[in-house]
């Protein structure tokens, strides 16, 4: 036999061997409930329920000012575009000026509402360092009643007095148990003053901490109080400045408007053909007045009668016979 086919023969005896000695396997388990399989961990539904943490305020207004700044740049294009188009072509000069103070219109619409926004995040982030103030008002009273109440306490009990009296008792017979009590109290004192004098540093230095950071808050919340009031005062002058711009807007458009009629109108008389009279009406101009009758010419061959109209003219006309 081959050393290969040995070396196969062998590897698959192990193999057969390893297999046998190998645990059964446990049978599969029964499938969950379909509520306990579809129900999250309590971990990722306290996770989820959670509602996110607020932004500081100086990512929040970093975050209104670069996307206002962005759309004002793309107005700024836009406007650019517009008077570049008027100086290269004058005769679009009046459509490009009218969409030029609309898109300078919406800048200053858009810059009223971004101003109106960030006065608002400046005046929510007051009312919070105004709550912070507050808690710190009230720890400070706290600490000054804490310091009242020790002082209360070191005044309580007169040393010297007990010592004195622990002295005069010394001296007379019997009264080692009384002089035993006052020197108990006068131990218990020495211990209660050392820690009257402990809490009262600490709350001495808790009290005129916290009175300082009171201090900053509120130099902090006016600074957000100027602050919100600037953007209100922002938004005011946006607004003044639209209404400005609307009125130049409608200039441009009642000027343009004018200035079509203008344009159409000239066109229509540089263009007109004036109609003369025919021919036959300036012969009929030139003939007789229509008012005036035409006298009949005299017939020769006709007799002349002085019953007639035309005796006159007969007489005249045998007057001139004879000449002939």
């Amino acid at each position: 036999m081959k050393p290969a086919a040995l070396v196969t023969l062998l590897c698959c005896t192990l193999a057969n061997a390893l297999y046998a000695q190998a645990p059964a396997p446990h049978h599969a388990l029964p499938p969950l409930p379909a509520a306990l399989e579809a129900a999250p961990p309590a971990g990722a539904e306290a996770e989820r329920e959670a509602p996110p943490a607020k932004e500081v305020l100086q990512v929040r207004v970093n975050r209104i000012l670069d996307e206002f700044n962005q759309r004002h740049d793309d107005r700024v294009l836009e406007m650019y575009s517009y008077g570049k188009a008027g100086d290269a072509e004058p005769g679009l000069k009046q459509f490009a000026d009218p969409r030029k103070v609309e898109v300078e219109l919406k800048d200053e619409q858009d810059r009223e509402q971004t101003s109106k926004a960030l006065a608002q995040e400046y005046a929510d982030e007051a009312s919070q360092v105004q709550t912070h103030e507050q808690a710190l008002q009230s720890f400070i009273a706290k600490r000054q009643k804490t310091l009242a109440d020790l002082s209360k306490r070191a005044g309580t009990v007169n040393r010297q007095d007990l010592e004195v009296a622990a002295e005069n008792l010394a001296r007379q017979p019997g009264t080692d148990a009384q002089v035993s009590e006052i020197r108990r109290r006068l131990a218990e004192d020495e211990s209660n003053s050392k820690s009257i004098g402990t809490q009262r540093s600490l709350a001495q230095q808790e009290a005129a901490s916290a009175q300082d950071e009171l201090k900053r808050l509120q130099t902090l919340e006016q600074s957000l109080r100027q602050e919100s009031k600037a953007y209100i005062a922002d938004a005011a002058s946006a607004h003044q400045n639209q209404l400005n711009l609307a009125d130049r807007l409608e200039f441009y458009i009642v000027n343009a408007q004018a200035e079509d009629v203008l344009d159409q109108d000239r066109k229509a008389t540089a263009s007109v053909h004036h109609l003369a009279a025919s021919p036959e009406v300036q012969d009929t101009l030139k003939s007789l007045n229509p008012g005036e009758k035409s006298k009949p010419k005299l017939d020769p061959a006709a007799p002349c009668t002085e019953a007639t109209n035309e005796g006159k003219e007969c007489s005249e006309k045998s007057e001139q016979s004879p000449k002939e």
